[in-house]
């Protein structure tokens, strides 16, 4: 038995050291390399909250204090709500405080009345586990959902493992004291039949929900360097070198299964006049209102991307030439008739139109589209002008 105590108190140190570690590693991230500075703060704090838990239930069985296991029980509560509103804020989620605030005060209410001696302690220890299990079921589903999207449901299910061992494990808690045996005098949490077991399952665990939570920081982060590769800064909207890549791929879908699509190259007229009269922050700002009003006007399937300075392409699925004429004189009489800025007439816009089966390859197809928006221009601007005829570029 003294053997089995001293493994326990041994063990209960090293879980209590593994959490303050990773609140180290945690804020480490948080602050000198400020990555997801709210998440991993949050990430931190739920590994302190958890290592005080720990050291309220650490204790001699000589010298039981109820009162500490219950407030465990409590802290581990709100740990596990911090773990989940890490997860949301590296999500870019929406924050549900009323659900969460509820748990912690109903918890909070069924403590002060334990101090009354009205309930009994296991009575405030089960609730805090069962609000427990919801909330990391409430986790689970989220983080999944959110990974899956991003990634695929194998990685996704991977990095849930530690969420869903921490559902079971206190899940078949509950259930073995339900069913299998009373209620003992001492934490919940930390159960009595088998401590040691059950502390090194705490030692799987709180290394494994880190290094997932690390693992679900870095693929968050891997997804946001993608974005940042392929987006254009101001705008938001597609850069060149990811729209070229998405028209190589649009282009092979056409040679081989006669997929059409069209092109259109868009520029804004006049534009260095609108820097040269209101500055670069005002071109800056014409050139976000007219990516805002290019993403109103096409199919949320189509593409849309700035490619250089002032000048913007998008790509139209499905569509022919005459269907992509009609759509950039929408954009055309759009632009026209918005503004911009107070002080400042409309913006116009001169596109060149063309479609896929009037070239070879891609970048036919974008010198076509260059050529028809050059026309534009000579024309007179604010206007759309369709490339010539698909034939001579077959032959």
């Amino acid at each position: 038995m003294d053997t089995l105590l001293s493994t326990s108190i041994e063990l209960n140190k090293v879980n209590i050291l593994l959490t303050l570690l990773f609140s180290i590693g945690w804020i480490v991230i948080a602050k000198p390399l400020q990555l997801y500075h709210n998440s991993s703060i949050r990430f931190a704090l739920a590994n302190l909250l958890f290592a005080l838990a720990l050291l309220l239930d650490f204790r001699h069985p000589d010298n039981p204090t109820l009162f500490l296991w219950v407030i465990a029980d409590i802290i581990l509560l709100i740990s596990f709500i911090i773990y989940n509103l890490a997860l949301r804020h590296l999500f870019r989620l929406t924050i549900d405080p009323k659900w969460f605030s509820s748990m912690i005060i109903l918890v909070s209410v069924a403590y002060v009345l334990f101090l009354a001696g009205w309930i009994t302690p296991e009575t405030v220890a089960v609730m805090s586990l069962i609000m427990v299990i919801v909330v990391m079921l409430a986790t689970l589903k989220m983080k999944f959902n959110a990974l899956h999207a991003a990634f695929s449901a194998n990685i996704a299910s991977i990095l849930c493992l530690a969420d869903v061992l921490i559902i079971t494990m206190v899940a078949s808690k509950l259930t073995f004291w339900a069913f299998a045996l009373p209620l003992p005098q001492n934490s919940l949490f930390f159960s009595p039949y088998n401590p040691s077991l059950m502390l090194w399952m705490q030692v799987v665990l709180i290394i494994l929900i880190n290094t997932t939570a690390v693992g679900t920081t870095i693929s968050r982060l891997i997804v946001r360097m993608k974005y940042l590769a392929e987006h254009d800064q101001l705008t938001g909207l597609l850069n060149r070198r990811a729209f070229q890549a998405q028209l190589e791929y649009q282009f092979s879908l056409f040679q081989r299964y006669q997929r059409p699509f069209s092109i259109l190259m868009l520029d804004i007229d006049y534009f260095k006049l609108i820097n040269d009269t209101f500055g670069h922050s005002a071109g800056d700002k014409a050139i976000v209102h007219t990516a805002r009003q290019l993403k109103q006007q096409v199919r949320q399937s189509d593409l849309v991307a700035r490619f250089g300075g002032e000048e913007f392409i998008v790509l139209l699925a499905d569509q022919s030439l005459t269907e992509a004429k009609l759509i950039a004189d929408k954009i055309c009489q759009s632009l026209s008739e918005t503004k911009w800025a107070d002080a400042a007439d409309p913006l116009t816009i001169s596109i060149g139109c063309v479609e896929a089966s009037q070239a070879r390859d891609p970048d036919q197809l974008l010198k076509l589209a260059d050529d028809a928006l050059y026309q534009a221009k000579a024309n007179g601007r604010d206007q759309a002008v369709m490339a010539g005829s698909k034939v001579s570029y077959l032959t």
